[in-house]
Order: structure tokens, then sequence, then C-alpha cells
């Protein structure tokens, strides 16, 4: 019996599942926090990556069954601070809905005045309103709130017992990752659509065509496609991306940021790609990544 949506999804299911047996032996098995530490920080950009794959799977969920999917969801929250159905709320029914209009984006760039935000205020705001407004799509489409708080509660559950057995071991290895990789998924948006202009998915969003980026983060640099139709599995946006490129502008492509540069900047399609001519960037705003203006013969 085939439990997956696609094939492509058992080699990162595998992997992240792997890497979660590993943190629970080492939460399991040492006690020194300075290890515990050093795993902490060897452990943020693989997370970072299990973020992007939670982040596809609110999307589109990898399992056939309901039981399996939210086991998988468990991992997830386990690892990433973003429980069952928290994506689907702010991301899925919220962002993706809202984010050509700035007034109702829940990971709205601009502030109340139309300014825009500078990126750490960015992923603080969004990561502190995250659960509140997960909370205000809810009411909705009130059929999620039931799974999204029941997963909530079991996940939070999960790492009070946890904690009651080993308590600094479960700080390093589940309650800091958890707050750590919730406002870094913030942070690591910023850069998706901030100073983009708002008129037309062609526009609203860049896209990180660089290969080892796509390979961590399940091709979630192609964004315009994903935005375009947030159905398709993330195994198929660079085809999407294909289609489509001819109406995308030249300042819609940047390079990776951490762990590939420290500073991102706009380096334009690959050669051989179509593009869109004019900008992207609102005329009121600077761009939020160096090298903004790129002039493409």
């Amino acid at each position: 019996m085939e439990i997956f949506r696609y094939g492509a999804d058992r080699r990162p299911i595998a992997l992240i599942g792997l890497f979660f047996v590993l943190n629970l032996a080492i939460w399991a098995f040492v006690d020194s926090p300075l290890v515990h530490a050093v795993w902490l920080l060897l452990a943020f950009v693989p997370r970072g990556g299990i973020c992007a794959f939670n982040h596809h799977h609110q999307h589109l969920p990898v399992f056939r069954y309901a039981v399996p999917n939210r086991l998988l969801d468990l991992v997830y929250g386990l690892q990433t601070g973003m429980t069952s159905h928290g994506w689907v709320l702010h991301h899925s029914l919220g962002h993706h809905v809202h984010y050509l209009d700035q007034a109702k984006d829940e990971s709205r760039w601009r502030r109340d005045d139309g300014s825009r935000m500078h990126e750490i205020e960015y992923g603080l705001v969004v990561g502190v309103t995250a659960y509140p407004r997960m909370l205000q799509v809810a009411r909705r489409f009130p059929r999620y709130l039931r799974v999204f708080v029941v997963m909530t509660v079991l996940t939070l559950a999960i790492v009070a017992v946890l904690f009651a057995l080993r308590p600094v071991p479960t700080v390093f290895a589940f309650v800091l990752p958890m707050v750590f990789m919730l406002f870094h998924t913030a942070w690591a948006t910023y850069t998706h659509h901030a100073g983009k202009k708002t008129s037309s998915h062609f526009v609203a969003s860049n896209n990180i065509l660089h290969r080892g980026y796509n390979v961590l983060t399940g091709n979630l640099g192609y964004h315009t496609a994903h935005h375009l139709r947030p159905g398709v599995h993330w195994s198929e946006l660079p085809a999407l991306h294909d289609t489509i490129a001819e109406r995308i502008p030249a300042d819609c492509y940047l390079s990776p940021g951490l762990p590939w540069n420290f500073q991102q900047r706009v380096v334009g399609p690959p050669p051989g790609m179509p593009f869109a001519p004019g900008t992207s960037t609102e005329e009121d705003l600077e761009s939020p990544v160096a090298g903004a203006a790129l002039a493409r013969e």
C-alpha cells in the first residue's frame, strides 16, 4: 500500500526522520550542556530545511492518510515550533490569500504608515504575532481550529513530559530550537516579498535558483511559481517556473543568504532564461537587498 502522495517525498522524509531520531538520542544520552550547545549550533541549518519541508507538508500533506500526517506534524512541530495546521492557517489561508494586500497580509512587510519594515523588525513582528494571527484566520475557517488546538496542546504536552524527565537536555534539544526556528522562519521570509510591487503574482516575489538552496528547502526558491499555484507539489515547481519565466522581471532573482552568503543581492535569471522588461521594486521603497537596480540588455 502506497502511503506517499508523491515519491519525491520519500528521501527528505527519511532524512528528517533520521534527524529527529538523532536529536532524540542526544536528548536521551548526552548530559553535557556544552555538547548540547554545540549540537544546537550545528543543527541550525538542517532545521532551516526542515522548516521549509514543514511548510510544503502543510500546503500539500505528504501522506494519503490522516494518522501518519498527524504523526509527521508532531515531528515537525517539535523541531520547528510550527504545530499542525499552523501553516495552513497563517500561511495557506492567510498569507497566500492576502500577500498582494499589505493591509491584510499575515506576513506583511509594510508598517501601518506604509513604510517598509527592517528585516529584524519584520522577523520579530511576524514571529510574535504568528500564533495570534493563526487564531484570527481560524475564525474564518473554524473547521481547522480543532485540529490546530488539539495538536498544539499535544505538542506542548510532549515537551512538558520531556522537560520533567530531563530539563536541561529538553531546553537545548526542543525548547530553544522550537523558539529559534519559529523566529528564523519569520525572518527568512523577509526577502521573499519585501519591497516588491503588489500588482500581480509575477512581480510580488523574489526567486532563488541556487541549487544548494533549493535542495535544502525543497525548491522554495521558485517562489513566484509557488504563489501562482500554491497547491503544486514542491518537486514540480521548477517546471512550472520555466513556463512563466518570461513574465518575471530580472530583479526578481536573488542570491541565497546564509549559509552561502552573508548578504543577498540581485543576480538576475540564469543565462538563457527569458525575463520580463521593467522592475518589480515599489517606487516608494528602496530594495531590501543590495544591488536592487539590475540592468539587463
